[in-house]
Formats: C-alpha cells, structure tokens, sequence
C-alpha cells in the first residue's frame, strides 16, 4: 500500500472503532443500563416497527443471520428489554415488543445519535460539511456496491 492507502485504512478502522466504544459508553452513560450497540440496534429495529416483529424480520432489517437474531433476542428478553407474544396468525411464531426498560434505551440510543450528529457538524464550516456529506456519501456507496455485488 502507498502512504495515502495506509493512511485511509487506519483512519478508517480507527474511526469505525472510535464510533462504536463512543455509542457504546454513551449509551451506558445516557440510559444507565447495560447494552452493546448490536443490542441498541435489535431495540430499534423493534421500535421501528411499533413492537409487531419476529426475529427474522430483525435478522433481515439488520442484515445478520437469524441465528444471530435469534441469540440477540434471548439477550435482550433476559435483560427485560423486549417481551415475546405468540404471533396470532401462526402461534409457532413470537412477536416482539419493547419493555418501558426497552424503550427508554431506545430513546437513549435515538439521543445519543442526535447529539453525535449535532456535535460533529459543529466541529466544521460550511464549507467542509458540504465536502464531509459528499465524501461520506461516496464512501457509503462504495461499500454498499460492495455488499450488495
């Protein structure tokens, strides 16, 4: 790799790093509970869809195997974050639905996403925002191409 490839591959996935131990830490910080940022994200994909979803709904929103859904879910019950009902079109199935527990993390999840936002874009002008935005945009392009091949 050239100096500016080396430079972009750890910029990259200290970045990515950084983000994640931030939300996770904020989100302990914002809600006083317990949860890793996959765990959030389980929450809002619930939350999404107003607590009527199944685990493999989850697995396909957030783009994981329904195994790894599935042992999300049983997490997330054992901390009283969701609630399973049988689903009344087809009882081998469960519908999913957040606690008040549940939903104050998901609450803080959304927060800590507004104020992250909110104090990133302070750090730039005008100017470097548009460039930022369009920049990011690429780069979400290329990766998402790359999934999606």
């Amino acid at each position: 790799m050239n100096e500016f490839e080396t430079s972009l591959n750890s910029l990259l996935a200290d970045t990515f790093n950084y983000i994640l131990r931030f939300e996770e830490s904020s989100l302990k910080g914002i809600s006083n509970m317990s949860v890793t940022v996959a765990e959030a994200h389980a929450l809002e994909a619930i939350g999404r869809q107003n607590d009527n979803i199944t685990v493999s709904e989850i697995a396909a929103a957030l783009d994981i195997a329904v195994p790894t859904a599935t042992v999300a879910v049983r997490r997330l019950e054992e901390k009283h974050y969701i609630v399973k009902t049988a689903c009344p079109k087809d009882a081998r199935r469960s519908m999913l639905s957040l606690t008040e527990q549940g939903k104050k993390v998901n609450r803080a999840h959304e927060l800590f996403h507004r104020r992250m936002v909110r104090n990133v874009s302070r750090e730039f002008t005008d100017a470097e925002r548009e460039v930022l935005l369009r920049a990011i945009q690429k780069l979400s392009g290329f990766f998402k191409e790359k999934v999606e091949a």
